[in-house]
């Protein structure tokens, strides 16, 4: 069963700044069963620049097994970038974390992933 963030449900915009100072807002987080190890439990993450560059992080808690690209955003990622720069342009964004685990743990500690 894939769990995740609802759109808009976290109420404010996830952001990350990188150790160059770059900016990441997230998109969509989900968690899914392991195909590799099919024992652990994959982090996926959809994260945009503000101008709408796509990248995809994902790992395993059990394997490790860890991945970082840049995607192209599908339609759904475009629309959630949207809102998203709305919610940034309204002051409605989050501290900035420095790292993207940590910024999903907050998230699954309040009950949001």
């Amino acid at each position: 069963m894939t769990e995740g963030l609802q759109d808009g449900k976290a109420g404010v915009a996830v952001h990350l700044r990188t150790s160059t100072g770059q900016s990441r807002y997230l998109l969509v987080a989900r968690r899914e069963p392991c195909a590799r190890c099919t024992s652990g439990t994959r982090t996926i993450s959809i994260w945009a620049t503000a101008r709408g560059r796509g990248e995809a992080i994902e790992w395993c808690s059990h394997c490790f097994d860890a991945t970082c690209q840049p995607i192209r955003l599908e339609d759904e990622h475009r629309e959630r970038h949207q809102a998203v720069r709305s919610a940034v342009a309204e002051g409605k964004v989050s501290g900035p974390w420095h790292a993207v685990r940590p910024a999903l743990e907050d998230l699954e500690r309040r009950g949001l992933l």
